[in-house]
């Protein structure tokens, strides 16, 4: 019988989390959870269930779901990963994290009743967040799947809507080497009989053979319903259960239009009675979102972005022309990833940059300046830069920055987060210096 620990602050229990159940040990399968949950009474929650899947695009489905949620005054509760800051993030109602005395409630009482079961370090804290939200009145519960999707711990829940908001090559140890390997997992959290929203209406010939074997219902991005990208702005349509929305000019806040729609999609067949065009519209407005094309300052600009892999990294030099074609005329990125991802393949997209700095990262994981360096393509190593440290590559870029530039901080949700601590204090000297 393993000892159950007792600790009287957060920080205790998430160092003793972290000692005991390693934060990058991934051990795949649901029997341990399930044992857990089901002694717990976990294994059904008190409110509607999305769960979102997904190699990018997860995030933004969550977010605006509680968005979405919130200004239809509903009481929302997600579970999402990983965090940036901290803990907290991870586990939120109404788009707030929840507190320390909660989690600490909910640290103590997966302990007691953990036994003698060993859990993954995201399998203890799926726990915590289904414990949290079965001691809430929820109208709505969101859950992100931390890795694919058939073998994820949040898949020990029967979903009412599933999302799959894209299929690309991530993670290929544990989810395969194809796309149709990929797609065949992130395709287990589909239910019989259950809706399935396909975001990326060109994954749809890997999804829908799974949608047929698994009887699930195959709702499909331009298709069962349609969204039109304008820009600053997009427009939805869709009907369900006989009654149709058309809505115009609603905020795209630089995310991926595509995901945008999923999640209201997924909202409308959940609330089908209760939509407000005004709400949405609100929703959309109101939607922030930390670490995906975030803007920390407009003059000068300087974005964050947690692109990690290839069809990220698309996406992101997509968001940078754009800001070429608005009148930025230099892009200098500070770019620092893991070992473990295809920094070569994600780091060729990345066209619209005209400057790296490249910085190592912390940890075993993390790789070395010099080692994204190698991997640029060819013309971009010539001018680019290796620092050990985020401080040195961001003082260095302000000492020569002017106008019409911009800067992007990318690579992992590491380099975001060290951004993030960063910035604060970095950023009165530069806008002092600059104003001079």
């Amino acid at each position: 019988m393993i000892a159950s620990p007792d600790f009287n602050t957060l920080n205790e229990w998430i160092a003793w989390l972290e000692q005991a159940h390693p934060i990058h040990e991934i051990e795949l399968g649901l029997s341990r959870i399930q044992k857990v949950a089901n002694s717990l009474g976990l294994l059904e929650l008190n409110a509607p269930v999305i769960t979102v899947a997904g190699t990018n695009g997860k995030g933004t489905v969550v977010a605006t779901l509680e968005s979405l949620a919130v200004e239809h005054d509903l009481s929302v509760a997600s579970y999402t990963s990983p965090h940036l800051l901290a803990f907290n993030e991870r586990v939120k109602h109404n788009g707030y994290p929840v507190s320390d005395d909660l989690l600490i409630t909910a640290f103590r009482h997966i302990a007691q009743h953990q036994s003698d079961i060993p859990l993954t370090y995201f399998e203890f804290t799926t726990l915590v967040a289904f414990w949290i939200f079965k001691q809430q009145e929820l109208d709505l519960i969101v859950l992100e799947v931390g890795l694919g999707g058939r073998m994820d711990a949040v898949n020990i829940i029967n979903p009412d809507i599933a999302v799959i908001t894209s299929i690309g090559l991530d993670h290929v140890d544990w989810l395969g080497d194809t796309l149709e390997k990929v797609a065949h997992e992130k395709a287990g959290i589909m239910r019989s009989d259950k809706p399935v929203i396909i975001a990326d209406s060109q994954t749809q010939s890997l999804l829908l053979p799974e949608i047929s074997a698994r009887q699930a219902k195959g709702v499909v991005a331009q298709l069962d319903y349609q969204y039109e990208d304008r820009g600053s702005e997009w427009a939805f349509s869709s009907v369900n259960e006989g009654q149709e929305l058309s809505i115009n000019g609603l905020a795209n806040n630089d995310l991926l239009v595509s995901n945008l729609a999923s999640a209201l999609q997924a909202f409308l067949l959940v609330f089908p009675a209760k939509v407000n065009p005004e709400s949405i519209k609100r929703a959309y407005e109101h939607l922030q979102f930390i670490g995906r094309f975030q803007y920390l300052s407009k003059a000068p600009i300087v974005i964050v972005d947690v692109a990690h892999n290839p069809d990220s990294a698309k996406i992101l030099n997509q968001k940078l022309e754009q800001l070429k074609e608005r009148g930025v005329e230099h892009i200098t990125a500070i770019c620092g990833m893991l070992k473990d991802k295809d920094i070569a393949g994600s780091l060729a997209y990345c066209t619209a940059i005209d400057q790296w700095n490249c910085i190592d990262l912390p940890g075993q994981r993390g790789s070395k300046g010099e080692e994204l360096l190698n991997k640029l393509p060819e013309k971009s190593q010539k001018d680019a830069k290796t620092y050990h440290l985020l401080v040195d590559a961001l003082d260095e870029y302000w000492q020569h920055q002017h106008q019409n530039q911009a800067l992007v901080v990318f690579g992992s949700f590491v380099t975001v987060a060290m951004m993030l601590e960063t910035w604060p204090r970095f950023s009165n000297t530069i806008l002092e210096r600059l104003n001079k």
